[in-house]
């Protein structure tokens, strides 16, 4: 789960988000029109489309998950309403993070359904509860995906995975844990927007040890399995 950015690395970020404005408005005319006829400009901005399926409540939820992130159909359904997010994008952080166990805990600490970490609570909350809890962990989400991944949804979920410090990184340079979250989470998305009925990335998840979280409702979360 996703650790606070400290103010140094805040300031580095936008440091860094004012260097790439500045390159990209310095940039002429002619290179603008050169990038766009490579197809490298459509690279640089998540489309409309793609941000309007990441915010899509009313999508239908993948049959393809554990049947244990499954059991939680209604109240996903009724999550996606409250916080304008595709409904497959709680099913997938639910699904690595807890396979659907409300009351996982990690080594690190990080609880419930979509394993935030205790700072990410006011004093006093239920922490494991799942409304709660899915209220914190979409708060932690959106705050990646608009904040510091410039809606992509990729970096959001390494993001809330690896912190915002993983944003101003090369992947090349991320956690083995993150590059491993990075892949099973884009790779379940991807089966979602292709309509897939069934997941090769999930069995390739559950393969590589996912099935323990699974598959055993007293066991705590740890680092995602290997790449």
């Amino acid at each position: 789960m996703a650790k606070k950015l400290t103010k140094k690395e805040q300031e580095a970020f936008q440091r860094q988000r004012r260097r790439r404005r500045k390159m990209l408005a310095g940039a002429g005319i002619l290179v603008l029109a050169a990038a766009l006829i490579l197809g490298i400009y459509e690279s640089l901005f998540v489309s409309e489309s793609e941000a309007q399926q990441i915010t899509d409540s009313d999508a239908p939820l993948a049959s393809f998950y554990n049947p244990r992130v499954l059991s939680w159909r209604s109240r996903i359904l009724k999550w996606a309403k409250e916080y304008d997010v595709n409904p497959n994008v709680i099913a997938i952080v639910m699904q690595i993070e807890s396979c659907g166990d409300p009351v996982a805990i990690s080594g690190a600490g990080a609880l419930g359904l979509m394993q935030v970490m205790p700072f990410h609570f006011p004093n006093g909350e239920n922490m494991i509860d799942p409304d709660t809890n899915v209220r914190r962990g979409m708060g932690v989400f959106y705050e990646c995906l608009t904040q510091f991944a410039d809606w992509d949804l990729g970096l959001a979920l390494a993001c809330y995975n690896g912190g915002p410090s993983v944003t101003m990184m090369d992947p090349s340079q991320w956690a083995a844990e993150t590059r491993a979250y990075y892949r099973w989470a884009t790779g379940m998305w991807e089966d979602v927007v292709n309509h897939n009925e069934t997941s090769q990335t999930l069995s390739d998840w559950l393969e590589a040890g996912g099935s323990n979280l699974c598959t055993d409702p007293s066991a705590t979360t740890s680092a995602q399995p290997a790449e």
